[in-house]
């Protein structure tokens, strides 16, 4: 991650949740972490169980950023849900993915769900999703919702993952937005976990397919707000640009 500003910074406190953590899905080792200007930092967990650093780089800098490596060991099976009562907070709508009336007018197109489980019922919504649902780039911010996504048709990965979530806490699933990786070479990318039989379950809207044992997650929370890769403040600065760069390759 590199963010560029138009001049000098100072007093920087940041956030950043840029590296992926263990669980009982993944295992990350050879970890090499890097930041840029020196700072004292901090490794916690947010209230949603990721990895973050806390820090705080005070003298003048016009440039900042992160390089991230390590080594991924992935199972094909869901991560184990650790405080199944905790769940539930997965089910109500936020700000980015409360469901206008274009989104409840699809929703009530759907075929009768009541014999399917959690999990049928979004891959089924997924599957509706696709055939309604383009993937462009460029008409999309960081900051717009699940509705007003929806009402263009067109948007990139967080907005198909916005949007599955909103069909689905219409229904009351249990449903969190996972940021991550996949192999190649790019950005991050964006994808949902379904609460199911005691695990989360991972599910791409962007290719409507489940995702794999190639799925690399750096975070997950209720929305792409609480997987923001860096947040902050700081003195001076004017404009700024942040640029991500990910490179996944399968050993």
């Amino acid at each position: 991650m590199d963010l560029r500003f138009e001049f000098p910074v100072s007093g920087h406190d940041f956030k950043l949740r840029c590296f992926p953590v263990s669980d009982g899905r993944q295992k990350i080792s050879c970890e090499l972490i890097e930041i840029y200007p020196k700072h004292f930092s901090v490794v916690e967990a947010d209230s949603f169980g990721n990895k973050c650093i806390y820090g705080r780089a005070e003298q003048p800098h016009e440039h900042f950023s992160v390089d991230v490596c390590g080594i991924a060991e992935v199972d094909i099976f869901g991560e184990l849900i650790a405080e199944p009562h905790k769940a539930g907070l997965f089910k109500y709508e936020t700000g980015l993915t409360r469901a206008g009336e274009s989104i409840r007018e699809f929703h009530r197109s759907f075929e009768p769900m009541n014999w399917m489980n959690d999990y049928e019922r979004a891959v089924y919504m997924m599957d509706m999703l696709s055939d309604e649902f383009l993937y462009v780039q460029g008409l999309t911010g960081v900051m717009t919702t699940a509705e007003e996504a929806f009402r263009l048709r067109r948007g990139v990965c967080q907005d198909y993952a916005h949007i599955l979530l909103s069909l689905c806490r219409l229904e009351r699933i249990p449903c969190r937005y996972a940021a991550g990786m996949i192999p190649g070479e790019g950005a991050t990318h964006a994808w949902i976990e379904v609460c199911s039989s005691g695990k989360w379950r991972m599910l791409d809207p962007t290719h409507n397919r489940e995702c794999g044992d190639t799925y690399i997650k750096i975070s997950s929370g209720r929305d792409a707000q609480d997987c923001a890769i860096n947040q902050g403040v700081f003195y001076g600065g004017g404009r700024q640009t942040q640029e991500v760069r990910v490179i996944v390759e399968i050993l």
